[in-house]
């Protein structure tokens, strides 16, 4: 019995050892992938707000076209296509899909990005090397919340929360655009690792989140159309 407790308390020392050990580390191989999993939420609240944002989407469109002297005298033509056009926004932005896989693949210094409809890299939408030449995001950041006192393990990675919001960054002078645009703001909802350093993300491209955090989980939702989510789900993490 005495052999068993002592064995015991080196094994929890052991376990103990280990879970301290975990330092930060910047990734130079192994992979990371997310599924995207996109769903309505609250039916009734999300046709409510989708009729009034289709609504505002419209009447900037017209209002922006009208303006330009070459489409004089073609009104009609115009709020037709103005017309369709916002009954695309349900279908094109608002699609109820759990199938886009976000993945990176890392080898020593280069992280190969590929967007894909399977974790068997079928159906490949994207798949590029990420260079010197990488683009991030021009998104605004409204505001950063840090939470470090609400907590979760994902995959291993103790995690805390972490909130932002923003908006898209247009560069137009079209007064009438930046009325529907201009308004809307997105809001994310992040599992925070500060254990992997890296400036590069499957989902996340704003440059001032990565210096900071690397997220593990991500639930997106925006200002205008309620009742409508996009989660981020970690599927698989092998970084080292």
């Amino acid at each position: 019995m005495r052999n068993q407790i002592i064995t015991l308390i080196f094994l929890l020392l052991g376990l103990s050892i280990h879970a301290q050990s975990k330092k930060s580390f910047t990734p130079t191989k192994g992979e990371i992938i997310f599924k995207e999993i996109s769903k309505i939420t609250d039916r009734k609240v999300f046709d409510e707000t989708l009729k009034v944002s289709k609504k505002n989407f419209k009447e900037s469109l017209i209002n922006s076209l009208l303006k330009e002297p070459e489409n004089k005298g073609r009104e009609k033509e115009i709020e037709q296509m103005a017309m369709m056009s916002s009954e695309m926004l349900e279908s094109t932005g608002y699609k109820q899909d759990s199938s886009q896989i976000y993945h990176h693949q890392y080898t020593n210094s280069k992280i190969r990005n590929i967007l894909s409809r399977d974790q068997n890299m079928n159906f490949v939408r994207r798949d590029e090397i990420i260079g010197n030449q990488y683009e991030y995001s021009g998104n605004i950041i409204l505001n950063v919340v840090v939470d470090k006192k609400n907590k979760k393990k994902i995959h291993g990675y103790d995690c805390y929360k972490v909130t932002y919001e923003y908006k898209e960054n247009e560069k137009t002078e079209d007064e009438n655009f930046m009325k529907y645009a201009g308004n809307m703001i997105y809001k994310r909802e992040m599992w925070v690792t500060d254990k992997i350093k890296s400036l590069y993300h499957p989902i996340i491209y704003e440059k001032e989140i990565l210096k900071k955090f690397y997220p593990l989980a991500i639930l997106e939702t925006q200002s205008d159309v309620k009742g409508f989510e996009r989660k981020f789900v970690l599927q698989k993490i092998t970084l080292e």
